[in-house]
């Protein structure tokens, strides 16, 4: 019988020997891997500068690394995973993981390095099965003076893309970093930045643009490792946006994940950088004379002890959206004049609307469109709001209610009323006790949808003796009912407009000229848009129909 199994009394994290075997796994196995942790290694040796060369040994490419740094004192260290053998010093600055040279796994390499300590240099070469731990690697005396240098065996794919691997490293790197003799180019991180300061052991730049950067753009810089990670924006209305990048410099407690350095751990370190960043982007705003920041972004700011005044306070005119309006369009900017906001309302309401007020202020003040994430503001909330309005129309003196709620009885037809009458809710401000006063305004033209494309499904009305121009009428017959279909089967925007444009005229023309001279309006415009442009110039064409019977004749022009 088997003697039961006992278990241990305490558990500690332990590395499996078997995972020296899939070392080669660790890496993704790109150039661009290789240069960056070599760089990163030369640089915690206290390098000044590193040389990187392509040359031919034997017909084939060979990528040499050398850097004139301390070196590594004990060849041990270069192939003990996890081990570093960095100081204590760099160890708490930047939490190295003895990883990096493992980016090499999997291919032929010799590696130089002098030892400070013992005086003298070494060298190992590394073949292409070497790294698993099955192959006892020699050491033998190497003749370098200072620093260390890499031989790698290059594939065809990292030739083709050494080069160019090779200046994206050296970009944000803080030393000089040459390739074949050339001293590669190298910027700040943070360059472009309209305020820049330091806060917990990083240079904090702020940008203040419309670019909006892709979620893997680079945004923390970490000695040259350039990194994507989520920060935070903030937008201002009708203005630019503001938008940070983190260059690291002694924040320890910072740390990338292993061992590709790819992505910063999320931690609490991370979070108080988030925090320090939202600060340093409110204090980039502080800078400027005004801001148009929400109230929610202005509230943010008070709380990291950041005060700033109240958005600048001004709203953009109201301008009518049209039916097939994708975005709205907006008028200038409102700053000194008595403002009156505008509800969003259907595009047939907003261009009735629009014609009733013309140059006219007659709710009190400009209108000016609603920008809900002001409210909050002192200046905002003291405005004058406008609510959705309900028509009044008359017609042989019955009158009839058009608005949200209503619909039109099915008997009233297009076509002439004795007036138009909208009704409009303005309320002085936003407060909770605000009465709204009703304003009336007299309107000359309404066109009532159905929801249809085809101007025969719509009432439209006009004002009797109002002074509207066929032309305009027909305009606003467009801006209030046109929207092109986008079904597959339908015709193109372009022609489903010049149909719709059509039948506006020709109801317009019906409306207000008659039957006859519509009819007549229409011959004319079938006429210029099919016939017109045949007739020569210098000519003159006389063209005489009736019935079947057409009789055209050509002459000098008089």
């Amino acid at each position: 019988m088997p003697l039961p199994m006992t278990f241990p009394t305490q558990l500690r994290p332990a590395v499996g020997q078997s995972l020296i075997t899939k070392v080669s796994r660790l890496f993704n196995g790109t150039i661009s891997d290789v240069l960056a942790e070599l760089l990163q290694n030369a640089r915690r040796a206290n390098a000044t500068a590193i040389y990187l060369e392509v040359v031919t040994d034997d017909g084939s490419p060979h990528l040499l690394v050398r850097d004139d740094g301390d070196g590594i004192d004990d060849p041990n260290m270069l192939l003990t995973l996890g081990q570093s053998g960095w100081g204590d010093d760099t160890a708490r600055r930047e939490d190295p993981a003895g990883m990096g040279v493992f980016s090499l796994a999997g291919h032929a390499v010799t590696v130089q390095s002098y030892s400070i300590t013992a005086g003298r240099a070494w060298k190992v070469h590394l073949p292409q099965d070497g790294w698993e731990g099955a192959i006892a690697l020699p050491i033998e005396q190497s003749d370098l003076t200072r620093g260390t240098l890499f031989d790698i065996l290059l594939p065809d794919a990292w030739s083709a893309q050494v080069e160019q691997a090779a200046r994206a490293a050296a970009l944000h790197y803080p030393l000089p970093v040459w390739f074949d003799g050339e001293e590669l180019d190298r910027k700040d991180f943070l360059a472009g930045a309209v305020h820049v300061e330091h806060r917990q052991g990083c240079r904090i730049g702020i940008f203040a643009d419309r670019v909006i950067e892709a979620s893997h753009a680079p945004r923390i810089n970490f000695h040259g490792v350039t990194v994507p990670c989520r920060l935070p924006t903030v937008s201002e209305v009708d203005r630019q946006g503001w938008r940070a990048r983190v260059d690291i410099i002694d924040a320890p407690a910072l740390q990338l994940v292993l061992p590709a350095r790819k992505e910063m751990v999320e931690n609490p370190a991370l979070d108080a950088l988030r925090r320090a960043v939202k600060t340093a982007i409110f204090r980039a705003v502080s800078q400027n004379a005004t801001h148009r920041l929400s109230f929610k972004s202005w509230t943010a700011a008070l709380d990291l002890g950041i005060a700033l005044p109240e958005a600048d306070p001004w709203l953009s005119g109201w301008l009518p959206i049209t039916a097939d309006s994708r975005d709205r369009y907006t008028g200038d900017p409102v700053r000194t004049d008595p403002m009156v906001i505008m509800p969003a309302q259907e595009a047939h309401v907003e261009q009735a609307l629009a014609r009733a007020f013309g140059r006219q202020c007659p709710l009190g003040g400009r209108p000016v469109l609603e920008e809900p994430s002001f409210s909050g503001y002192s200046w905002y909330d003291s405005l004058q709001r406008a609510e959705r309005c309900v028509f009044t129309i008359e017609r042989d003196g019955v009158q009839y209610a058009y608005g949200a709620d209503d619909d039109l009885p099915e008997d009233i037809s297009t076509g002439a009323v004795t007036s138009i009458t909208a009704e409009i809710p303005v309320l002085p401000d936003a407060t909770e006790a605000a009465e709204a006063v009703v304003v009336a305004v007299p309107c000359d033209a309404l066109a009532c949808t159905a929801w249809s494309s085809d101007v025969d499904d719509a009432v439209i009305l006009f004002v009797e003796g109002a002074s509207l121009e066929p032309a305009d009428f027909a305009w606003f017959i467009d801006a209030s009912l046109f929207s092109a279909a986008d079904d597959g089967d339908c015709d193109s925007w372009e022609t489903q407009q010049q149909d719709f444009s059509r039948q506006s005229r020709n109801l317009a023309n019906r409306l207000l000229l008659g039957e006859e001279a519509a009819l007549a309006a229409r011959i004319r415009s079938a006429f210029l848009d099919h016939v017109g442009w045949l007739i020569p110039a210098g000519r003159a064409l006389a063209l005489t129909s009736s019935g079947d019977a057409l009789a055209i004749s050509l002459a000098p022009a008089a």
